[in-house]
This record gives structure tokens, sequence and C-alpha cells, in this order.
């Protein structure tokens, strides 16, 4: 059976989507050909940015693998579950906010912002000892 989780919307990014948006707006209230443009394209950015913030999911399938999937405009990363080495919870600086740090296959890393951290290390450790197990 698959298992999803979806990511933590965290502080910086309400930040950033937040000043994002305040710049686009004083750039396209400008009325100049040159702020314009370049309002437009902090609203393509801004776009990217919240698509794949809410659009980003990590899939625990029942093949084995870890499916992280970042949105319409990234490609999936598929790490199979009993190549993954080490979980470590890892606090960003001033403790913010914190992440997950995936080590898998020869020193290779990925980080995950799930938003139950301790249920998602739980998974991940199920499907490893059910690989280990054969089952």
């Amino acid at each position: 059976m698959d298992r999803l989780f979806h990511q933590r919307f965290t502080l910086a990014s309400k930040c950033g989507i937040t000043i994002l948006t305040l710049l686009a707006g004083y750039l396209l209230w400008m009325r100049s050909a040159a702020n314009a443009l370049l309002g437009f394209v902090v609203v393509i950015i801004l776009v990217v940015i919240i698509e794949r913030v809410i659009h980003t999911v990590y899939i625990f399938t029942s093949a084995g693998n870890l499916v992280i999937d970042h949105g319409r405009f990234a490609r999936k990363i598929t790490i199979p579950v009993n190549e993954i080495i080490k979980s470590t919870v890892v606090n960003t600086p001033m403790g913010l906010s914190h992440y997950i740090l995936l080590e898998y296959g020869a020193e290779h890393f990925v980080s995950v912002q799930p938003e139950n951290n301790e249920a998602f290390i739980e998974e991940l450790r199920e499907r490893q000892a059910k690989i280990d197990n054969g089952l």
C-alpha cells in the first residue's frame, strides 16, 4: 500500500512568498515598461515557487521506493528505500525550521520536509524492516 506525505508549509516559505508578492505588486504599480517586465518575471518566479510548495509530496510506494514529487515543473526523484543509509533531523540556523536529511547510495543526499517528521521516519523504518525481512 502506498503512503503519502505532504510538504510542510514553513515560515520561510510564507515569508518568501509574501515578499515576492509585495515586490511584484510594487513593480507592476510603477508604470514604466522596464518595471512591468521585471514585475512579470517576478510573478512567473512566484508561480513556480507556490506550485512547488503546494504540490510537493513524498510517496512511499508498495514497490519499496520513496518518490519525491516537487510538482509539475520538476522531475520526480525515486529512491529505493533499501538504499537509504541514514536519516537525520537537521535544524536550520536560529531554529526557524527543520528538515530531514536522507543519505542514500554513494554519498547522495536529499532533504525532505514532511508535515509529520515522526510518522515519516517511522514509515521509512517500517519499510526498510519489511525489505530486510523479505516481506
